[in-house]
């Protein structure tokens, strides 16, 4: 038989009015009343109801996270790290993937804000179509955007250094003594994906290196994307001496293409990723890479979010947290081949 606040009421001795208050943590109750109630809570095994809660605090101790997609490691490890911060304040993080497509991410935007969650946070999938996040914002639901902005919407944002990080990878393949550095990326609707080529573009313009025709290539964002592009690139009249991908995935399917056309890294093509992965410092060579650090990202986005639904006026608006990536150079890189080894043959 369900136990009902009613029960626990009649079980402390106090009125229904009472027991809500004691065990929802709102108004005026003794601490006596207070331990009598809670004590026969666990007496009588009773579970409140979160909807009825809600009704009466007028919050649900929610918070929707919309993500690109959950499969990419970058965002399994950041809701792991967003979530271990809003559980330890008593929140329920709900996650919707949207595989980087904006109806989808409309669609999860308007489910959660069906659930009247508190919060949200946001990485959106597109830097024009934005309606639907001013619209969560309009309701009244805090709502911070991860890794990626909207220039044209005042809004909370939390991301690593973009620019910084593609400029630093790219200056030290130039130190290397490269100047036929590829680009490869997904979609450049994408915020994080221009800020990467942005940055990208800046470290060849200090060093008075030309950008190349066919040397900035974007794809899908899935992994075998990316090993589509990589077989174009590695295979193209004429090859980059080395590339920076614009996320783990890309240079995930650049590894597995090189492998499969046998293009040796870093003899042949120097490699640096966006985004760092458990295994890549595993391989034979091991990838040089821009980490992101996700716990500190994480841990920054669910305290201003948290801040935001507890409406701290202490906050400017909008605030915008950026944390510095740090470049790890590893055995993926070396300086260009000597001879024309980038040159493929031409095609019969």
């Amino acid at each position: 038989m369900s136990i009902t606040i009613r029960d626990v009421a009649r079980e402390a001795g106090v009125s229904i009015a009472t027991a809500s208050r004691a065990l929802g943590n709102y108004g005026y109750i003794s601490e006596e009343k207070r331990a009598l109630v809670v004590e026969a809570a666990h007496k009588l095994g009773y579970h409140p109801h979160s909807l009825a809660k809600s009704l009466v605090t007028g919050t649900t101790n929610t918070v929707g996270f919309v993500v690109g997609d959950i499969e990419n490691p970058f965002f399994a490890s950041l809701a792991k790290w967003v979530n271990l911060s809003l559980a330890a304040e008593g929140y329920t993080l709900m996650v919707y993937t949207t595989d980087e497509n904006v109806e989808d991410e409309v669609r999860g935007v308007y489910s959660l804000m069906g659930k009247q969650v508190d919060g949200m946070i946001i990485a959106p999938a597109s830097l024009h179509e934005y309606a639907h996040i001013l619209a969560a914002q309009n309701s009244g639901i805090a709502v911070v955007l991860v890794d990626r902005f909207l220039p044209n919407l005042d809004v909370d944002i939390v991301a690593v250094d973009n620019f910084k990080g593609a400029y630093d990878a790219v200056q030290a393949l130039i130190k290397l003594g490269h100047s036929e550095i590829g680009f490869v990326s997904d979609s450049l609707d994408i915020a994080s994906n221009v800020e990467r080529l942005e940055g990208y573009k800046q470290a060849l313009k200090d060093a008075h290196i030309p950008l190349m025709a066919g040397f900035i290539e974007t794809t899908g964002y899935t992994l075998i994307d990316g090993y589509r592009k990589a077989v174009s690139v590695l295979s193209g009249a004429r090859r980059p001496t080395a590339i920076f991908a614009a996320s783990n995935f890309i240079a995930t399917g650049l590894l597995l293409a090189a492998r499969d056309m046998d293009v040796q890294i870093p003899a042949q093509v120097s490699l640096i990723s966006f985004d760092d992965m458990e295994w890549y410092k595993l391989l034979t060579p091991s990838i040089s890479v821009v980490a992101q650090p996700l716990e500190k990202v994480g841990q920054a986005v669910a305290r201003l979010l948290l801040k935001r639904m507890r409406k701290d006026d202490r906050l400017q608006y909008p605030e915008k947290i950026r944390i510095p990536p740090h470049l790890i150079l590893r055995e993926s890189t070396a300086p260009p081949p000597q001879t024309a080894e980038h040159l493929n043959p031409p095609r019969s």
